[in-house]
């Protein structure tokens, strides 16, 4: 359905005419006769005749100046298409302007990244984190706000090849404002360890109960899964109070007790309540030694 050309002024000859009388009072309080007779009535009539004639003139916007403002939009070397009609060629300009192509913001960059750079498929999730420089080498530098500076944090689907994050790079270069300076880079995979004492329901069998909750916690950590199936969040911290509910929640277990967190070679990232992490990064969950034990206290190592 071609897009109705809107009508810039519908101000008609009666509405000018009552306007300007309607300023008379306020103007002119010894002016009281609105006679058509009168010669200030006569000019104001006159005057409102030529106005309404230059507001039909401009709504008249003839073809070729449609045209002239189409090669404005769209370059110096545009043609309407062959058998387009100057609706046709409007409606498609309009859909053109109205689709990304600069990215600006950091969902600009994570859309075009997904949905406009040709190999968008060979991503599973990209995540962008502004004022950020992640390819730098010190960590204290990575963890620094760099006005200017923009990461795109990209996980590859299956599939996805080693040059991925060089092109991505090239594409992006293209759509981005002068000042920006742009980062692809992988993300950074934590280890975790998780350890919980889970008491089992009286029919429960161990070990069908222990790879049921290692697989409830690898999934919840899942850089592709995560808790609401679209993956860990980029950057969120491991908390015990989580590790313990996702446990809790599974068909065999009764209750838990115990649980802890740890950071296998990154102590620093530890505290009572979870293990930090950093923008950028993700959960890469390690062993799981959950211990199961019964109703009768009798022990399950894993």
């Amino acid at each position: 359905m071609p897009i109705p050309l809107p009508d810039l002024d519908d101000t008609s000859y009666a509405d000018l005419t009552a306007q300007a009388q309607a300023l008379i009072p306020t103007l002119d309080p010894a002016w009281t006769n609105y006679n058509p007779s009168d010669p200030g009535i006569t000019l104001v009539e006159l005057l409102a005749w030529l106005t309404e004639m230059l507001l039909f003139q401009v709504s008249q916007v003839p073809p070729a100046s449609t045209e002239a403002f189409l090669r404005l939009l769209n370059g110096p070397d545009w043609v309407r298409p062959s058998g387009a009609s100057l609706d046709d060629a409007i409606r498609t300009t309009i859909l053109g302007l109205r689709e990304r192509y600069r990215a600006v913001t950091a969902a600009d960059f994570e859309w075009l990244a997904l949905n406009t750079w040709t190999d968008g498929k060979k991503l599973a999730r990209v995540h962008c984190i502004p004022r950020r420089n992640l390819e730098a080498a010190d960590p204290a530098a990575r963890n620094a706000d760099a006005p200017a500076h923009v990461s795109l944090v990209v996980v590859p689907a299956q599939g996805g090849d080693s040059g991925l994050n060089d092109a991505l790079l090239q594409f992006l270069n293209l759509r981005r404002t002068l000042t920006t300076r742009l980062h692809v880079v992988g993300p950074v995979y934590l280890p975790v360890q998780i350890s919980a004492n889970l008491a089992l329901r009286d029919d429960a069998v161990a070990q069908d109960a222990l790879a049921d909750a290692r697989q409830a916690l690898l999934d919840y950590y899942d850089p592709l899964k995560g808790p609401a199936g679209t993956g860990w969040p980029f950057g969120r911290a491991v908390y015990v109070s989580e590790a313990s509910a996702v446990l809790e929640r599974r068909p065999l277990v009764r209750y838990v007790e115990d649980v802890q967190v740890t950071a296998p070679g990154a102590a620093d990232r530890e505290q009572p309540d979870g293990v930090l992490l950093e923008a950028g990064e993700l959960v890469q969950p390690g062993a799981t030694p959950l211990v199961a034990y019964d109703a009768t206290g009798q022990s399950y190592p894993s």
